[in-house]
Parts: structure tokens; C-alpha cells; sequence
């Protein structure tokens, strides 16, 4: 059996932050016999794809019949149908499971939100609030729409001011919706004593997602000795000639010997944008951000470049579309071009 992947959630699940009922309150939980059958086969369902076997807001939602299938069509609707971007909801939705104390939807969402491109260090910022440094303009008047919505029932005017210069009417509407149906499923969460599945996205088809241990990437633990030894060999004939194969120089950490690496990779508006599908714990890369940069080969020209940096989802929402459209899926390494 697979061993389970690294539970990223686990140090803000640690935090005494948390608020619910000790105890689970309903005896039997999923129990088929106590559980309407249909809800139950859809918690199932969703427990086997996720990993964690099973997924216990839906069984309590299914002691009370019918209750998930009036429930979903508003939960599809203002979560994947939301009119917000995919980072902004995640983002909401984080900070609202946070203002509400409930560790079952953050835990969750620490994974999903992987899914929309968000590192663990941003998700960890979240926590920190709206003032916490890196933030965009949008995101931190975003975070602080959600603490208003939380402690007031209604986004203030100045908040209300600022975000109507980024959210259209219909992103503002949905907004209120998203925290509002968070803070109701944390009120059935809480009030029962409900905690997480712990092997929930660790286990099963979704566990590749994001591997950590490697930096955010999604490629299989072999594959990066593999191409050391046999890809980069075949690579090297066309990589900086043949967009978008670019060959990275740089110079080891320690060894201080030179190196170039083929890599995919593009140049937009005079940057250097990689997407690190191996992670951004791979040698070159931590070559060049320790080095503060190297050189990169594109086009069959060779440039330097300076202020290389790992960039997530939240932190591209100001880069060019192609590095926007990377970051949906693994980190990419951003560059600027200094000649």
C-alpha cells in the first residue's frame, strides 16, 4: 500500500485557534442504516476519489434525509461556479474557514486550494490576515472584505470602495455568498464535532497533487534522475534553439562549477518564465536563487538574468498570462532579463 503523502495542513492544524464541540455528537456516523442511501453513496464516492474513504459533512447532512441534494445546487453554485477567480475564492474561502475556527474546512481546503495553483506559504499567510506583507492590492482589500463579512454581516465603505475598483457587481455578489455559505457549513461542522478524514487527499487518485517534499512539483520522484541521465542528453541538440526548450547556466552552490540544464521554459515582456514541474527544490534552481541569477539560452541568444524568484498562483496575478496559466498547475521560477 502507498505511503500516505506529507500532510501539509498539519502545522495550522496544530494551532489552538481552532473552535468546535469536543466530541463527535451523532452516534453511528455513516451508518448506512442511519444515513440517507443516496447521500451516503455520494460520501463514499467522494471518500474513495479523495482517499479518506469517506466525507463526514455529507453524512451528517444525511441524517436529515434529502438534505445534501437541496444543498448542493447553492454549493456548486457560489464554490466552482463562482464568477470569482479560482485564487480569489480559494483565498476567501481559507480566510473565512479561519475567521469561523473551523479546522474541517481549512484542513480541506489547505489541499484544494493546491488545485487552483496556492503554496503552502501562501496559505499560511492567509492565516496572518490581511496585513501580513506580499499580498496584492485586490487580495489584501479581498481578505479584509471576508473579516467584515465575518464580525459585521456587511463589507464596510471604504473596503467596499477599494475592491469595486478590481471585482465586478457580480464578483462582489458572489463573494458574499461564498463567505456566507462557508460560515453556515461551519456552524453544522462545529456544532457536531466534526474533525477531518485524516488520510483524506493523501491517499488515492488525488494524493498527486502537489508533491511538497519536492517543492510543489507533480512529476514522479524517479523521473528527474531519469532525465539527468538519458532526456538531457537528447535535449541538449535543440534546447535553446527550438522554442520553448531554454538552457539555464549556473553555478553550483557549493562545487562552484559551472553547469547548464535544459529546461522548458519562455521569454515574455523581458522576463525568464519556468514552469518547475519537478519542484522548486531541484538543484539548478536553488543554484540560481542562491546565486541571485545565471544565463539563459533562448532563440539561440544567451542573456543574463537577475532576481530569480519562485512564484505561486496568488503571486502571479500581476505576471503575464503565460506564467499565470503555469501556476494553475506547478510553481514557476520568474527572472528579469538584465541585458
Amino acid at each position: 500500500m502507498p505511503s500516505l503523502k506529507t500532510d501539509v495542513a498539519q502545522r495550522t492544524d496544530d494551532s489552538p485557534h481552532w473552535r468546535a464541540a469536543d466530541v463527535e455528537r451523532l452516534p453511528e456516523l455513516g451508518k448506512l442504516g442511519r444515513t440517507h442511501t443516496a447521500t451516503w453513496l455520494v460520501a463514499r464516492a467522494g471518500g474513495l476519489l479523495g482517499g479518506g474513504r469517506r466525507i463526514k459533512v455529507l453524512e451528517v447532512m444525511g441524517r436529515s434525509g434529502n438534505l445534501f441534494f437541496g444543498y448542493a445546487p447553492l454549493g456548486l453554485r457560489v464554490v466552482p461556479g463562482s464568477k470569482l477567480t479560482r485564487v480569489d475564492c480559494e483565498l476567501a474561502t481559507l480566510r473565512t474557514a479561519w475567521d469561523v475556527g473551523a479546522r474541517y474546512e481549512w484542513h480541506h481546503h489547505v489541499f484544494a486550494a493546491r488545485f487552483s495553483g496556492i503554496s503552502v506559504a501562501t496559505v499560511e499567510r492567509v492565516a496572518a490576515g490581511p496585513d501580513a506583507p506580499g499580498w496584492t492590492e485586490q487580495q489584501r482589500l479581498l481578505l479584509r472584505a471576508v473579516d467584515e463579512l465575518h464580525a459585521d454581516r456587511m463589507i464596510g465603505d471604504e473596503t467596499w470602495n477599494g475592491l469595486s475598483r478590481y471585482l465586478s457587481e457580480a464578483q462582489l455578489a458572489d463573494l458574499c455568498m461564498l463567505v456566507g455559505h462557508y460560515e453556515m457549513l461551519a456552524m453544522l461542522l462545529k456544532s457536531h464535532g466534526i474533525e477531518h478524514e485524516p488520510e483524506q487527499w493523501r491517499r488515492g487518485p488525488l494524493r498527486w497533487v502537489r508533491d511538497a517534499g519536492s517543492g510543489d512539483g507533480i512529476a514522479p520522484n524517479w523521473l528527474p534522475a531519469f532525465n539527468r541521465v538519458v532526456t538531457n542528453r537528447f535535449a541538449r541538440l535543440y534546447a535553446g534553439k527550438i522554442p520553448p526548450y531554454t538552457v539555464i547556466g549556473h553555478q553550483g552552490r557549493k562545487s562552484g562549477r559551472a553547469f547548464t540544464t535544459p529546461v522548458l521554459g519562455s521569454v515574455r515582456d523581458d522576463l525568464l518564465i519556468v514552469p518547475l514541474a519537478y519542484g522548486s527544490k531541484t538543484d539548478w534552481v536553488r543554484n540560481v536563487l542562491a546565486a541571485g541569477g545565471g544565463t539563459a539560452t533562448y532563440r539561440r541568444r544567451t542573456r543574463k538574468f537577475i532576481n530569480p524568484r519562485v512564484v505561486d498562483a496568488a503571486d502571479a496575478t500581476e505576471l503575464p498570462p503565460l506564467a499565470r496559466r503555469y501556476t494553475r498547475l506547478v510553481p514557476v521560477l520568474i527572472a528579469d532579463l538584465a541585458d
